[in-house]
Protein backbone atom coordinates (compact mmCIF):
# COMPACT_ATOMS: atom_id res chain seq x y z
CA UNK A 1 0.00 0.00 0.00
CA UNK A 2 2.64 2.39 0.63
CA UNK A 3 4.38 2.03 -2.47
CA UNK A 4 0.77 2.61 -4.13
CA UNK A 5 0.60 5.59 -2.15
CA UNK A 6 3.93 6.61 -3.57
CA UNK A 7 3.32 5.94 -7.12
CA UNK A 8 -0.07 7.71 -6.99
CA UNK A 9 1.37 10.79 -5.79
CA UNK A 10 3.99 10.78 -8.57
CA UNK A 11 1.78 10.10 -11.20
CA UNK A 12 -0.46 13.12 -10.00
CA UNK A 13 2.28 15.62 -9.49
CA UNK A 14 4.61 14.26 -12.60
CA UNK A 15 1.80 12.83 -15.79
CA UNK A 16 -1.47 14.58 -15.39
CA UNK A 17 -0.08 18.12 -14.60
CA UNK A 18 0.27 20.44 -17.65
CA UNK A 19 4.03 20.88 -18.20
CA UNK A 20 3.69 23.67 -20.44
CA UNK A 21 1.04 25.64 -23.00
CA UNK A 22 1.02 28.80 -25.35
CA UNK A 23 -1.60 30.31 -27.44
CA UNK A 24 -1.20 30.08 -31.22
CA UNK A 25 -3.00 32.90 -32.56
CA UNK A 26 -3.01 35.36 -35.92
CA UNK A 27 -0.17 38.14 -35.19
CA UNK A 28 -2.53 40.82 -35.99
CA UNK A 29 -5.30 39.53 -34.56
CA UNK A 30 -7.00 41.59 -31.54
CA UNK A 31 -10.59 40.77 -30.93
CA UNK A 32 -12.43 44.62 -30.17
CA UNK A 33 -13.74 43.63 -26.95
CA UNK A 34 -9.84 42.70 -25.90
CA UNK A 35 -8.62 46.03 -27.24
CA UNK A 36 -11.91 48.21 -25.47
CA UNK A 37 -11.06 46.79 -22.19
CA UNK A 38 -7.23 47.59 -22.07
CA UNK A 39 -7.57 50.88 -24.22
CA UNK A 40 -9.21 52.11 -20.72
CA UNK A 41 -7.03 53.71 -18.14
CA UNK A 42 -8.50 51.99 -15.26
CA UNK A 43 -7.84 48.54 -16.07
CA UNK A 44 -4.90 47.32 -14.56
CA UNK A 45 -2.86 45.26 -17.56
CA UNK A 46 -3.37 48.35 -19.36
CA UNK A 47 0.10 49.68 -19.34
CA UNK A 48 1.30 45.81 -20.19
CA UNK A 49 -0.86 45.83 -23.13
CA UNK A 50 0.41 49.57 -24.30
CA UNK A 51 3.82 48.00 -23.60
CA UNK A 52 3.01 45.06 -26.15
CA UNK A 53 1.20 46.52 -28.59
CA UNK A 54 4.08 49.17 -29.25
CA UNK A 55 6.56 46.72 -28.90
CA UNK A 56 5.10 44.57 -31.88
CA UNK A 57 4.51 47.91 -33.91
CA UNK A 58 8.23 48.41 -33.62
CA UNK A 59 9.07 44.77 -34.98
CA UNK A 60 6.33 45.06 -37.69
CA UNK A 61 7.50 48.18 -38.92
CA UNK A 62 10.92 46.44 -39.46
CA UNK A 63 9.42 43.70 -41.74
CA UNK A 64 5.59 45.10 -42.91
CA UNK A 65 4.06 42.07 -44.48
CA UNK A 66 4.15 40.44 -40.96
CA UNK A 67 1.01 42.49 -40.52
CA UNK A 68 -0.75 40.90 -44.06
CA UNK A 69 -3.90 39.55 -42.99
CA UNK A 70 -3.22 35.66 -43.28
CA UNK A 71 0.63 35.22 -43.33
CA UNK A 72 1.68 35.31 -39.82
CA UNK A 73 1.20 33.83 -37.06
CA UNK A 74 1.99 34.38 -33.39
CA UNK A 75 3.12 32.00 -31.07
CA UNK A 76 1.90 33.79 -27.91
CA UNK A 77 2.19 33.80 -23.92
CA UNK A 78 4.39 30.52 -24.11
CA UNK A 79 4.46 29.43 -20.48
CA UNK A 80 6.16 25.86 -18.93
CA UNK A 81 5.08 25.11 -15.39
CA UNK A 82 7.97 25.57 -12.92
CA UNK A 83 8.13 21.83 -12.27
CA UNK A 84 9.32 21.19 -15.95
CA UNK A 85 11.40 23.85 -16.55
CA UNK A 86 14.90 22.53 -18.06
CA UNK A 87 13.31 19.68 -20.03
CA UNK A 88 13.18 21.55 -23.46
CA UNK A 89 9.38 21.41 -22.95
CA UNK A 90 9.32 24.73 -24.69
CA UNK A 91 11.17 23.37 -27.41
CA UNK A 92 8.86 20.46 -28.26
CA UNK A 93 5.90 22.53 -27.96
CA UNK A 94 7.13 24.74 -30.39
CA UNK A 95 8.34 21.86 -32.97
CA UNK A 96 5.47 20.09 -32.54
CA UNK A 97 2.68 23.37 -33.80
CA UNK A 98 4.91 24.89 -36.46
CA UNK A 99 4.53 21.90 -39.35
CA UNK A 100 0.85 22.88 -38.51
CA UNK A 101 1.30 26.17 -39.21
CA UNK A 102 3.17 25.54 -42.18
CA UNK A 103 0.37 23.37 -43.25
CA UNK A 104 -2.22 25.99 -42.58
CA UNK A 105 -0.65 28.06 -45.10
CA UNK A 106 1.29 30.60 -42.90
CA UNK A 107 4.50 32.05 -43.85
CA UNK A 108 5.39 33.10 -40.75
CA UNK A 109 5.79 32.10 -37.19
CA UNK A 110 6.76 34.90 -34.95
CA UNK A 111 7.24 34.81 -31.24
CA UNK A 112 7.17 37.97 -28.47
CA UNK A 113 9.84 36.62 -26.44
CA UNK A 114 9.58 38.57 -22.75
CA UNK A 115 12.13 36.10 -20.98
CA UNK A 116 15.48 35.03 -22.05
CA UNK A 117 14.37 31.35 -21.69
CA UNK A 118 11.67 32.46 -24.75
CA UNK A 119 14.45 33.64 -26.51
CA UNK A 120 16.27 30.42 -26.01
CA UNK A 121 13.60 28.29 -27.32
CA UNK A 122 13.19 30.25 -30.32
CA UNK A 123 16.92 30.99 -31.41
CA UNK A 124 16.96 26.61 -30.87
CA UNK A 125 13.99 26.28 -32.97
CA UNK A 126 15.31 28.69 -35.93
CA UNK A 127 13.70 31.59 -35.24
CA UNK A 128 15.84 34.54 -36.60
CA UNK A 129 15.86 37.57 -34.18
CA UNK A 130 13.95 41.11 -35.86
CA UNK A 131 13.75 43.36 -33.29
CA UNK A 132 14.30 43.54 -29.46
CA UNK A 133 13.89 46.47 -26.71
CA UNK A 134 15.03 46.68 -23.13
CA UNK A 135 11.82 47.33 -21.09
CA UNK A 136 13.35 49.42 -18.52
CA UNK A 137 13.07 52.46 -21.18
CA UNK A 138 9.54 52.19 -22.59
CA UNK A 139 7.82 54.57 -21.11
CA UNK A 140 4.11 54.59 -19.42
CA UNK A 141 2.88 58.17 -19.64
CA UNK A 142 6.31 60.10 -19.70
CA UNK A 143 7.83 57.48 -16.59
CA UNK A 144 9.37 54.21 -16.87
CA UNK A 145 7.47 51.68 -15.64
CA UNK A 146 8.69 48.11 -15.76
CA UNK A 147 12.46 48.64 -14.00
CA UNK A 148 12.41 45.63 -11.70
CA UNK A 149 13.44 42.68 -13.82
CA UNK A 150 17.11 41.38 -13.46
CA UNK A 151 19.56 40.04 -16.51
CA UNK A 152 19.50 37.61 -18.42
CA UNK A 153 15.71 39.19 -17.99
CA UNK A 154 14.39 42.41 -19.15
CA UNK A 155 15.09 42.63 -23.04
CA UNK A 156 12.31 41.70 -25.13
CA UNK A 157 12.97 40.53 -28.16
CA UNK A 158 10.73 39.96 -31.72
CA UNK A 159 11.74 36.54 -33.53
CA UNK A 160 10.99 35.60 -37.19
CA UNK A 161 10.86 31.93 -38.50
CA UNK A 162 9.96 31.37 -42.70
CA UNK A 163 7.88 28.88 -42.83
CA UNK A 164 8.76 28.38 -46.69
CA UNK A 165 12.10 27.99 -48.43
Amino acid sequence: LQNTMGLKQWYQRRVRGVAGAFIVRELMMMPDEFVALYKTEGHPLTPFLHLLWDFDAAATKLKPELTDEGKAVDLWMLGVHPDYRGNKIANHMMGAVLPLIKKAGYKYGTIEATSAFTSKAAEHNGFTKLYEMKVCDWLWKGEPLYTNAKPPHGTWAFWVKELYD
